[in-house]
């Protein structure tokens, strides 16, 4: 996505009163290496699928060369085995689908929110407003670029307690300024 596409893109999605302060893409190889771990979990369970439908295979298929009249009813036993490799194959390459989504993502940083705008041909927009901000951290790298993780006040309920939300930017440029952006907009004071 060129420059002035990101910003055009962002512009579309201002509401009034409302001023872009930034806007960017985002890096879809930062955002597809966070899917990593998730993936590797994906390579082991399509290995156990596979080596089940293999064996299960093998065995119909023994009895079957038996002419056994009851191993006609197991021929089909492997491919229950089917959608867990299907499975195991979808999440070892969602660094892949991260990075395909995140091909079309864009960031912004407005006077009243940030945004994350992902989509093509049908656009979805995530708006973080300031009083939805909990924290704001970052990370740098060598190269001026890094990643703003913003901790949000929503939380996500699990069996161990609640979890807080928190919203990445990756691959962004001038890392420390966007994040800065963004620490401001935190410290606004609320609107009543």
């Amino acid at each position: 996505m060129n420059p002035g596409d990101e910003q055009v893109c962002a512009q579309s999605e201002l509401q009034g009163g409302e001023s872009l302060l930034w806007s960017g893409a985002a890096d879809p190889s930062r955002s597809a290496m966070s899917a990593l771990p998730v993936a590797l979990f994906g390579i082991p369970f399509a290995a156990v699928a596979f080596s089940m439908m293999s064996n299960a295979y093998r065995g119909t298929h023994n009895l079957a060369n038996q002419h056994n009249t009851l191993a006609g009813g197991f021929s089909a036993v492997p491919l229950f085995g089917l959608p867990f490799l299907l499975i195991g194959i979808g999440v070892t390459l969602s660094p892949l689908w991260v990075y395909l989504k995140g091909r079309s993502v864009v960031y912004a940083v407005t006077n009243r929110r940030v945004m994350l705008i992902s989509g093509t041909t049908s656009r979805s927009v995530k708006s973080i407003i300031p009083t939805d901000i909990a924290g704001v951290n970052y990370r740098e790298r060598p190269d001026g670029r890094g990643d703003v993780f913003i901790r949000t006040n929503s939380v996500v309920r699990t069996n161990n307690g609640t979890t807080q939300i928190t919203v990445g930017l990756y691959g962004v440029p001038n890392v420390k300024e966007v994040a800065g952006m963004v620490m401001k907009l935190r410290a606004q004071p609320v609107a009543s």
